[in-house]
């Protein structure tokens, strides 16, 4: 039967490194050490089905229906006016059609939107 060990004793003292750092090791050397070439394909930030993917798990897990449109939990119901490029709304309504379409999920552009900004200032570590 196995069974189960407790250690007690003192834990080890935390290590801490003085001494110097390493300097940092620029790609353009590793590149030159490796025989790399430019091939001229940039990497693009766009982001594709696992965000789509990410952002209907948002959805699912926050959206509400008490009758009507569906509403977002945990958002205030005072509505900010922020100013859109007319392609990005363009881009928010067909996002919202492919939920409809694809998921059931009936979201509109703006709580698509709403969503976006939310991830995206989440993640900064200006304001904590």
């Amino acid at each position: 039967m196995a069974k189960i060990i407790k250690v007690t004793g003192p834990t080890q003292k935390l290590i801490k490194v003085i001494g110097p750092t390493q300097k940092l090791v620029k790609p353009d050397v590793v590149a030159k050490a490796l025989g790399a070439e430019k091939v001229g394909i940039k990497i693009d930030t766009k982001q594709g089905p696992i965000s789509l993917f990410s952002l209907r798990q948002f959805f699912i897990g926050r959206l509400r229906s008490t009758g009507g449109r569906p509403a977002l939990a945990g958002t205030v119901k005072k509505r900010n006016k922020i100013p859109l490029f007319p392609e990005d709304w363009i881009k928010l309504k067909k996002m919202s059609e492919y939920f409809k379409r694809k998921d059931g999920i009936n979201v509109s552009p703006g709580q698509i939107a709403s969503a976006l900004i939310h991830r995206d200032i989440s993640k900064t570590l200006f304001f904590k």
